[in-house]
Formats: structure tokens, sequence, C-alpha cells
């Protein structure tokens, strides 16, 4: 694994599509597509972060705290609202 000796990474290019999709989305929210993107890699980051730290039972408490019998409905309810939860991004604080 290579190590990194700057603050600067360089990244492949992104299609005319994709890169129009990130300076609408930094436009969106008040910034540079450079900070947007930047803010993208460190929320993702973060996440990943928090998904190493959490134990399944730390990810299942909401299932086995609901009170009675939950089906696949209610389950795929939960995990798509803590995936909601988790995405939020620190970007609307930048709004201007």
């Amino acid at each position: 694994m290579a190590s990194i000796t700057s603050g600067f990474i360089r990244l492949p290019a992104l299609g005319k599509r994709k890169m129009a999709q990130l300076a609408a989305m930094a436009r969106s929210h008040g910034v540079t597509p450079e900070d947007y993107a930047k803010q993208l890699v460190e929320d993702g980051l973060a996440i990943q972060r928090e998904a190493e730290a959490a134990s399944f039972a730390d990810i299942m408490a909401p299932v086995r705290s609901t009170p009675g019998k939950v089906d696949d409905a209610e389950i795929v309810a939960l995990v798509d609202q803590a995936r909601r939860g988790s995405s939020r991004t620190s970007l609307s604080s930048k709004r201007r």
C-alpha cells in the first residue's frame, strides 16, 4: 500500500454526466465542486468508521426493542431510516 505524502490525490476523470451532477449538487449546497467532492469522501470515511464500530447488536437494537412481531416491511423501513440518518452530510451547514 502506497503512503500518501501530501494532502492531494489524483482521481480518474469522471464522465460529463457525472461531472454535471457533481457540479449541480455542489451548487445546491452552496459549495464548489471540489469542496463537495471532498465532503463526499469525508462523509464516506465517517460512515465506514461508524459501520466498523457498530456491533450487530447495536444495529439490531431498534428491531429488537420494537414491541410485537416485526415483519419484513418494517425491517426494511428501519434499515432505510438508518441509512438516511447515516447519509446526512455536514454540507447543509455550509450553505450560504
